[in-house]
C-alpha cells in the first residue's frame, strides 16, 4: 500500500481595506464563513484558472479547520497539487461577496508543524485583541478562547 503524500497549508483570511472618512481602514468584522464555503470558493478558483484538469485534481483538497474569530485555517492538499492550490488562492478575491485575500502563513508536509504554527498565530491574535481591550479599559480573557482553539487544532491529528 502506498502512502499519499500531502501538504498542509496554514492560511489567514484578510479583509481588503476600505476607505472611511478619507482614511484607509482595515476592517475586522465577524465573518460567518464555514470550511465548506471556503472550499467551494477554492474549487471555483481552481476551475477558473486550471479548467477541467484543475477541477478534477482539486477534489482532493480539504479545508480541515477554520477559526472564524481569528480567520486562520488549515488546508490539506496532495503534494503534487500544492502549487496549483497556492496559485489559485492568490487569484481568489471574494468569499461570499466579502472582498478578502488569503495570506499563506506556513506550508508543511506534517500536520504537527502546522498545528504548532496555528496555535502560535491564534495566541498572537488573541493577545493583540486583549491589548486593544485593555487600552479601552475593558476586561478580555484569552485563556478560554485559546484553550478551545488549541483543542480543536490538536484534534486534527487524530482524524488525519
Amino acid at each position: 500500500m502506498v502512502r499519499t503524500k500531502v501538504r498542509w497549508v496554514l492560511f489567514e483570511l484578510l479583509e481588503d481595506p476600505i476607505i472611511q472618512h478619507d482614511k484607509v481602514v482595515f476592517p475586522r468584522t465577524p465573518l460567518n464563513i464555514t470550511e465548506r464555503t471556503i472550499l467551494n470558493n477554492i474549487w471555483l478558483s481552481i476551475t477558473a484558472n486550471y479548467g477541467d484538469f484543475g477541477n478534477g485534481m482539486s477534489r482532493g483538497i480539504v479545508v480541515k479547520w477554520f477559526n472564524p474569530s481569528t480567520r486562520v485555517g488549515i488546508i490539506r492538499v496532495h503534494r503534487e497539487y500544492a502549487d496549483m492550490l497556492l496559485a489559485s488562492l492568490f487569484f481568489l478575491r471574494r468569499i461570499e461577496h466579502i472582498p478578502c485575500s488569503f495570506r499563506i502563513l506556513h506550508v508543511s508536509g506534517t500536520i504537527i508543524a502546522v498545528q504548532k504554527q496555528a496555535i502560535i498565530r491564534d495566541r498572537d491574535i488573541y493577545l493583540e485583541e486583549q491589548a486593544k481591550a485593555t487600552e479601552r479599559g475593558q476586561v478580555y480573557s484569552i485563556t478560554e478562547k485559546l484553550e478551545a482553539s488549541s483543542k480543536r487544532i490538536k484534534e486534527l491529528q487524530t482524524f488525519g
